[in-house]
């Protein structure tokens, strides 16, 4: 088997497509090539078995080469193109209208698909707290967002915190925290590139994130950590509601609803959604 992954140069869509491609090699032998869209290069090394790909414009170009090498195009996103034109869309649940049935060549999934392992790794005594910034879907407050990690490492001293930012976050929060006296590691976001977030949340048992990082968010349960978000005021968007949605299911527990007093409660079960569109997946690649 020989994936083709056709990346529009986003670490976000470009993370989304890998990790469905290594689930799939990991469940059968073969290799993996990415074809920067941008390049302008329209030819491969070897004739791909499938196509995957993320991104508004990315869909054109899989569409030809999928027709070009008579093979199938697996869209990660709601396309702005018509759906059946794809061989397979994969589809977070909080895109799709409410009551909509979706066609069959479409894939409902909770949230992103991402790079985590599908093996649980051993769980150790640390907390991570992540911080996005402003965005459509939430709006943010520093002093409120500080006051809380401040409750939370001090309710729970057992754990080694650290705390890193992303490009939203507005400039002085880690600094701020850096000079708070609380006992944090901190891990600014041009220093923690490459596996380190995905590493950090294979072994630590509680996540902190605010609810605009919504990747974030199913990248912590899919590592099988126990949730929280921060508090920030939602826009009530399709990312917000998906929020609640979780929320409302136990798989996260905001921080209005915490007891400083008990652990954060383990979600329900493990979300593994990359693993199982590549289990769906594998009979369409095999025909």
């Amino acid at each position: 088997m020989h994936l083709l992954i056709l990346s529009d140069g986003k670490k976000g869509h470009e993370n989304q497509s890998l990790g469905l491609a290594e689930a799939l090699l990991r469940r059968e032998s073969g290799s993996l090539e990415i074809l920067e869209v941008s390049s302008g290069k329209v030819e491969v090394t070897s004739p791909p078995t499938a196509i995957i790909a993320a991104g508004h414009g990315t869909h054109l170009l899989l569409l030809k080469l999928a027709r070009r090498y008579r093979c199938p195009s697996i869209v990660i996103m709601k396309p702005t193109l018509p759906t059946f034109l794809f061989g397979c869309c994969i589809v977070p649940e909080h895109d799709m209208k409410l009551g909509a049935r979706p066609r069959k060549n479409v894939i409902m999934t909770k949230g992103a698909l991402n790079r985590i392992s599908e093996e649980v790794s051993p769980k150790e005594k640390k907390g991570l707290i992540m911080l996005g910034g402003a965005c459509k879907h939430f709006h943010w407050e520093t002093p409120p967002v500080l006051k809380a990690i401040e409750a939370i490492v001090s309710a729970q001293t057992s754990l080694q915190w650290t705390v890193g930012d992303s490009r939203r976050t507005p400039d002085g929060v880690l600094q701020q925290l850096a000079q708070s006296g609380l006992p944090l590691t901190i891990a600014p976001h041009q220093e923690s590139g490459g596996t380190w977030l995905v590493d950090q949340l294979g072994t630590s048992e509680v996540a902190w994130i605010t609810p605009d990082s919504s990747s974030m968010l199913f990248e912590a349960l899919t590592a099988g950590a126990r949730l929280g978000t921060l508090p920030l005021n939602p826009c009530h968007t399709r990312i917000s509601r998906a929020h609640d949605l979780l929320a409302g299911d136990g798989w996260l527990t905001p921080f209005g609803q915490y007891d400083s007093a008990l652990p954060l409660p383990e979600p329900p079960g493990r979300i593994h959604e990359t693993a199982r569109c590549a289990d769906l997946l594998l009979p369409l690649l095999k025909r």
